[in-house]
C-alpha cells in the first residue's frame, strides 16, 4: 500500500522529532486539519518554551493542565506512530483497515507524548489519547486498538482522557493565569521590577478588606504603588503562575470576587523566580 507523500515529507522535514523546544510537531495548526469546533491555538508551552499547536478545546485544556504538574518535564503534541510500517503491520493482523487519505496510508498520531520525572530522576514516557465521549464510534475503536498495541510493543501505558470528570474551575483557573507565567508579556515589568514589587504588593493584598474583589484590591494596589494600572492584576497571576504565591487553585477565581492569597512555602523571597 503506498503512503501518503505529504506524510512522508513531513517525516523528512523533521516533524515529529526533537524535544523539548526543539520539537515539532507532526500536525500543525496550519496544516489544514478539520479543527474541532473552530479550536485551533497555538501556546507558548512553560515546559517546552516553545509554541504548542492543538487541535481542540480537550487537547488545550489537557496541555495546560500538564504545564501547571511539577512532574512533568516535557510535552510532545501530534506525536507521531512511526516507522509507519509498525502500525500497518498491527493493522493488517488484527484485520483493521489503516487510516488512509485519498486511498494512500497516513501516519498515524498520538495527541501527547508526556514525559515525567520520578523522584529517582529517572525518566517516563506517557501517550494520551484526547477524546469526547460523544466522538466515540466503531472505527475510533478500532483505532484505539491499533494505537494500543503499538505501544504495547513499545512497553509503554498508553491511555485514552475522556472529558468526563475533568476540574473544570481548576482548569479555568490555568487559563486565567496562563500567559502570566513569563514576564516577556508585559512592556516595563521586569525580573528586578517583581522582585521590588512582590512584597509589599502582597502585604497590601492581604491588608485590604477580605471582602473586596481581587479586582478592586489591585485596583488600589496600583494606585498606592504608583504603578500602571493592570500590574498588580498581572502580578497575581505571574506570582500563582510560578508557584510562588498560592490560593485555592481547585475553587473558581473570578476576578469580580474576593481572591484570598498566601505567600507559597519555602517562597519568602522572590529571588527564586
Amino acid at each position: 500500500m503506498s503512503i501518503n507523500k505529504t506524510h512522508v515529507n513531513r517525516l523528512k522535514d523533521g516533524r515529529g522529532q526533537g524535544r523539548g523546544e526543539q520539537y515539532v510537531p507532526f500536525i500543525q495548526a496550519n496544516d489544514n486539519k478539520v479543527a474541532s469546533k473552530g479550536w485551533l491555538t497555538r501556546t507558548l508551552g512553560w515546559h517546552s518554551n516553545r509554541i504548542h499547536h492543538t487541535l481542540s478545546k480537550y487537547e488545550y485544556q489537557y496541555l495546560i493542565v500538564q504545564d501547571w504538574s511539577d512532574q512533568v518535564v516535557d510535552i510532545r503534541e501530534q506525536y507521531p506512530l512511526t516507522p509507519i510500517e509498525a502500525t500497518q503491520k498491527i493493522a493488517a493482523k488484527l484485520n483493521i483497515k489503516h487510516p488512509q487519505y485519498k486511498g494512500e496510508d497516513v501516519v498515524m498520531s498520538t495527541d501527547f507524548m508526556l514525559t515525567t520525572k520520578n523522584i529517582h530522576g529517572e525518566l517516563q514516557e506517557h501517550p494520551r489519547t484526547i477524546k469526547p465521549i460523544h466522538k466515540l464510534s466503531k472505527r475510533t475503536i478500532e483505532l484505539f486498538e491499533i494505537e494500543r498495541q503499538y505501544y504495547k510493543e513499545m512497553n509503554l501505558n498508553w491511555k485514552v482522557v475522556y472529558e468526563v470528570g475533568r476540574p473544570i474551575s481548576f482548569i479555568q483557573n490555568i487559563d486565567w493565569l496562563y500567559d502570566a507565567r513569563r514576564l516577556d508579556g508585559r512592556p516595563g515589568l521586569d525580573i528586578e521590577m517583581v522582585s521590588m514589587l512582590a512584597e509589599p504588593l502582597l502585604n497590601k493584598l492581604q491588608i485590604l478588606n477580605r471582602t473586596m474583589s481581587i479586582s478592586k484590591k489591585c485596583l488600589h494596589c496600583d494606585n498606592q504603588l504608583g504603578i500602571e494600572p493592570g500590574t498588580s492584576m498581572f502580578m497575581v497571576k505571574h506570582m500563582l503562575a510560578n508557584k510562588h504565591w498560592t490560593t485555592s487553585i481547585m475553587e473558581p477565581i473570578r476576578e469580580s470576587a474576593p481572591l484570598q492569597i498566601e505567600r507559597s512555602v519555602n517562597q519568602s523571597k522572590v529571588e527564586a523566580l
